[in-house]
């Protein structure tokens, strides 16, 4: 898990470069203070792909309670670390 609290409680901070609209590119500012939102990603064999799709989209909907459709959104994100602090 990525935080920016060297204890590992959070919160996470990232800074995400949201490309979903390439007429209005955003730069966005995430905290996330729950460690419960907060989950490992498994990828596919070479990398490319997530694994387990079905299983983080339940994920999701428990954690916010209600059923949600998941825009793919293109986006490069960066972790925001605490200065400092060390992560690998």
């Amino acid at each position: 898990m990525a935080t920016a609290d060297p204890s590992g409680k959070g919160p996470w901070r990232y800074l995400i470069l949201d490309l979903a609209d390439s007429d209005d590119p955003l730069w966005v500012l995430a905290t996330v203070t729950l460690s419960e939102d907060v989950r490992e990603a498994e990828m596919e064999p070479g990398g490319l792909r997530y694994a387990g799709w079905p299983a983080v989209t339940q994920w999701v909907r428990g954690r916010i309670g209600q059923r949600a459709r998941l825009v793919p959104v293109s986006a490069t994100v960066w972790r925001i670390d605490a200065e400092g602090v060390n992560r690998s």
